[in-house]
C-alpha cells in the first residue's frame, strides 16, 4: 500500500510538471505564419522616384542560427521595362506586447554577392533601391496572437525557439 501511494505521488508530480511545461508554450506552424505573411503582400514602395513592388513571400526558418527570413520577389522598373529580382529580407524578431504581434523588425536586404553578374545593367538600380528603400520597409507581422486564444500575459514572454516546422513562444 505504501509503495502504491509513493508511486501515485511520483506520477502526480511528474504529470503536473509536464502539464506546466506544456501550458506555458505556444507553437505557431509555418503554414500559419505563411498565411499571415501572404496577407501583407504585395506592397509597393516609392521613394525619391524609385519604385519597387514586393510579392511572393516565402518564409525561411533557420534552426541553427535561430532566425527568420523572408524570400520575396522585388519588381522594379528599369529603362521602361520591369525587372524581377529575387531578394531575401532579414530582421530582428520582436514581440510587440501592445498589439500582441510577433514581428520581423528592422528589415534589411540580404545582398547577393554577385549582383552585377545576375542583373547586368540593372545592378546599379537594384543597389540604389536597396540603399534607399530599405529604410522604409514595413515591419512584417509573423503572428497575430489576438486571433488565437493564447492566455499569456504580455509581461511574461520569456523566449522564442525556432524549429523546422514551427516557432514556439515561451511565456
Amino acid at each position: 500500500m505504501k509503495k502504491a501511494i509513493t508511486c501515485f505521488s511520483i506520477l502526480a508530480v511528474l504529470s503536473c510538471s509536464t502539464f506546466a511545461g506544456q501550458h506555458n508554450k505556444h507553437r505557431v506552424s509555418v503554414k500559419q505564419i505563411s498565411h499571415q505573411l501572404n496577407q501583407q503582400f504585395p506592397f509597393t514602395l516609392d521613394f525619391k522616384g524609385i519604385k519597387a513592388a514586393f510579392a511572393e513571400p516565402k518564409l525561411i526558418l533557420d534552426v541553427l542560427e535561430q532566425n527568420v527570413s523572408v524570400e520575396v520577389s522585388m519588381l522594379t522598373q528599369s529603362d521602361g521595362s520591369w525587372v524581377k529580382v529575387p531578394c531575401k529580407l532579414t530582421g530582428q524578431i520582436v514581440f510587440d506586447p501592445v498589439d500582441k504581434h510577433l514581428v520581423l523588425d528592422n528589415l534589411l536586404f540580404d545582398d547577393p554577392t554577385n549582383a552585377h553578374q545576375l542583373f547586368g545593367d540593372s545592378a546599379p538600380l537594384i543597389s540604389a533601391i536597396k540603399r534607399t528603400i530599405v529604410n522604409h520597409l514595413p515591419d512584417l507581422t509573423l503572428v497575430d496572437f489576438t486571433l488565437s486564444n493564447t492566455p499569456f500575459s504580455t509581461a511574461s514572454t520569456r523566449g522564442l525557439l525556432i524549429q523546422s516546422r514551427h516557432v514556439q513562444l515561451s511565456y
